[in-house]
């Protein structure tokens, strides 16, 4: 799947690390260069040491629409979205769900801290 139009107008600007218990996730917030809007996250979340026992997997979560999508990342190159996932664990999805939320909060608080 190419990559949509607007993806290319987005550019990272922070970087977030968490845990519940044993799951675990990584995540860059993407703003929207022309509106410094959120535009997306790209994560990645796995557990560790027991149950659900979630391998790694990288998604894009876009604002725009609400879906994560499947995500290749050739190192230094691009990122190649390969269609909604739609087959994600619920767990996993509530989890990312419920850390990007976290997470975008932080963000908002610092930025308001800034001005």
């Amino acid at each position: 799947m190419a990559i949509p139009e607007h993806m290319g107008k987005f550019e990272m600007v922070r970087s977030f690390v968490g845990y519940e218990d044993n799951l675990r996730m990584w995540g860059q917030l993407w703003l929207n260069r022309t509106g410094s809007t959120v535009g997306g996250w790209l994560v990645n979340s796995w557990s560790e040491r027991g149950a659900p026992y979630w391998t790694p997997r990288m998604h894009w979560f876009d604002k725009s629409d609400g879906k994560m999508y499947n995500v290749i990342l050739q190192i230094g190159r691009s990122m190649d979205l390969h269609g909604e996932d739609t087959n994600i664990e619920p767990e996993r999805a509530k989890f990312i769900r419920k850390m990007l939320e976290k997470w975008e909060l932080e963000w908002m608080q610092d930025e308001g801290k800034k001005a």
